[in-house]
């Protein structure tokens, strides 16, 4: 079982992490961080597509595999846990920079 998936969202607190490190990069490290986040929710949306796909099949008799259901729909858990933790903390981020005095 493939599960790269759920590692690969690594990338997004990477490209964060080089922020801190090379200001004189802005530009590319939003243009990472952006494409970082839109992959995180294509991928997402895709395991939420594949667990709604298992399941229906298991709801139509056309597999008997429950435990390949269960760990797609868990999988998709997972990963959409994951992007709302993602955006929360990139909210509260925004939202600290807005408070600081200029």
């Amino acid at each position: 079982m493939k599960m790269d998936g759920l590692y690969n969202q690594g990338s997004l607190v990477q490209t964060s992490r080089n922020a801190i490190q090379k200001p004189a990069e802005q530009g590319k490290i939003f243009e990472d961080f952006y494409k970082a986040a839109i992959g995180m929710v294509n991928e997402t949306n895709m395991l939420q597509k594949q667990a709604e796909n298992i399941s229906l099949d298991f709801a139509m008799g056309k597999t008997d595999n429950i435990h390949n259901v269960m760990i797609a729909q868990e999988k998709a858990n997972i990963a959409l846990q994951f992007t709302v933790q993602v955006r929360n903390n990139v909210l509260e981020a925004y939202r600290e920079i807005m408070r600081m005095p200029v």
